[in-house]
């Protein structure tokens, strides 16, 4: 569904939800991006704010334990990105640069209606690699990235991406996500197995057939070199367990190009920390943005 409101929020409801503390609400809110796709988020807390921007083959779920925890200190903008959830369709053919518009979008709004300076803006994985290039175009006070994932190392998908896309065009996505899971995001064999057996294994198969476009984005991304031009602090967070490549070389990468990011590691988790431990992002998060 395209919109046809200007680029501002609009809020529709409010869900109470329990958190620990302090009890926290979330209002569902909705922007217009540059080419009238409909971006929606969901909000909660008080205070300066963040737009947070999910990965591949995920909805702004990855990111909502890490914005309970933070919400009794900032005001929380979890995105979904296009064509997920409440969010719009996307429109062939992709570009990358449509989902920088939409993030520009939302920061946009939030900076209308927030007191103070602009929004914070944090990405995990591929949201990662749009929050830098949303924030490229829009200047941000501080940026929080969870290893963006560039083929500064070598590519990220490379050969076993024609094995994928085959499996999603005949529709078999299972195929396609066992396929993605080992040889792209490079998990575990344990863990591959738990996620096959998990309750949101049809979600991750549902969006299966999006993660073909942002892989080859992925895999045109060969060079830091163009984030030097980032102007604000940094936070690059990486799992302690995650593979070499691509997430230490990305981390290692952005490291050199942005001499005065802060760089930390979550012991005992990989690439799905957000998951497997918000306590520990959303307390580097708020050390990061209390300094």
């Amino acid at each position: 569904m395209r919109c046809e409101r200007p680029l501002r929020a609009t809020i529709k409801k409010v869900i109470s939800v329990e958190t620990e503390q302090p009890a926290a609400a979330i209002a569902e809110g909705a922007v217009c991006s540059a080419d009238g796709t409909r971006i929606g988020f969901r909000r909660l807390g008080l205070g300066p704010a963040i737009v947070m921007v999910h990965g591949s083959v995920s909805t702004h779920t990855d990111w909502m334990a890490a914005a309970r925890l933070l919400s009794s200190r900032h005001t929380c903008y979890v995105m979904d990105r296009r064509g997920r959830r409440s969010s719009g369709p996307d429109h062939a053919p992709y570009a990358i640069e449509r989902e920088f518009e939409d993030v520009c979008a939302v920061l946009k709004a939030v900076e209308q209606d927030a007191a103070g300076p602009g929004a914070v803006l944090a990405g995990h994985s591929y949201g990662a690699i749009c929050a830098m290039g949303a924030a490229l175009r829009r200047p941000v006070p501080k940026l929080i990235l969870y290893e963006p994932p560039l083929s500064v190392g070598g590519p990220v998908a490379g050969a076993p991406l024609a094995d994928y896309a085959r499996a999603v065009a005949a529709g078999n996505n299972e195929r396609a996500m066992e396929i993605g899971l080992a040889e792209f995001t490079r998990l575990r064999p344990h863990l591959l197995k738990a996620i096959r057996a998990s309750k949101g294994w049809p979600r991750l198969c549902h969006l299966a057939p999006t993660w073909t476009r942002e892989l080859e984005a992925m895999d045109a991304i060969t060079s830091a070199e163009p984030y030097r031009a980032l102007r604000c602090p940094v936070l690059l967070l990486a799992g302690a367990i995650s593979p070499d490549h691509p997430y230490h070389d990305s981390i290692r990468a952005l490291a050199a190009v942005l001499p005065g990011a802060r760089v930390e590691a979550l012991p005992g988790q990989d690439h799905l920390g957000l998951r497997g431990d918000p306590q520990l992002v959303a307390r580097l998060i708020a050390d990061f943005l209390a300094c």
